[in-house]
């Protein structure tokens, strides 16, 4: 089994996610990835990732390496921390993917300044802009539903799902269906 790695070409990804499935383990794995191949990461959420899940995920990253990944509380005023991560993302060298975990409710329409604050970041962007939030559920045979996907203006939507309560993910890009399998190190295929 091979540690899976999509190819990234500077566009938006919304990812939605079930509760407790690897939203968060998924985005590491993706800033791992980028660090990898010399990039450099900027990650906003209001918490930080888990410190083990971290330090499991870039266990075979140099520290000199992992310095390339620079973590931004995002709290309070929305418009306000979006503009820093602009400003900061701007400001790095070398800046090929923002991440934004967990920047919306958990149910419920997302906030309609919270839309205009990530569409402004989306818009004004020349990297991978990766946005994790858990999704809703679905009304029709769809596993799950991004919610906000008709506002935001991602380029890519993609959903993650747990289809049982064992290690096997589902991420669903676009039509295409890739099975994953979530192990220490990260998703495998």
């Amino acid at each position: 089994m091979t540690i899976w790695k999509p190819s990234l070409d500077d566009s938006s990804i919304h990812l939605a996610v079930e509760g407790s499935c690897g939203g968060t383990t998924l985005g590491l794995q993706i800033a791992r990835q980028v660090i990898e191949d010399g990039g450099r990461v900027l990650w906003a959420a209001p918490e930080l990732p888990d410190g083990v899940r971290f330090s499991q995920i870039f266990s075979e990253i140099s520290l000199t390496a992992s310095s390339r990944f620079h973590a931004m509380n995002l709290v309070g005023n929305v418009d306000q921390a979006i503009d820093s991560l602009l400003k900061s993302a701007k400001i790095l060298p070398g800046v090929t993917l923002v991440v934004l975990d967990d920047y919306c409710p958990d149910s419920g329409a997302i906030p309609s300044d919270v839309i205009k604050a990530v569409n402004k970041l989306i818009s004004d962007t020349s990297w991978t802009t990766l946005l994790i939030s858990k999704g809703g559920t679905s009304m029709d045979s769809s596993p799950l539903v991004a919610r906000g996907k008709n506002k935001l203006n991602a380029d890519k939507v993609w959903l993650l799902t747990r289809p049982e309560s064992d290690s096997k993910r589902i991420l669903w890009m676009d039509e295409n269906e890739l099975k994953l399998r979530l192990k220490e190190e990260g998703f495998v295929v």
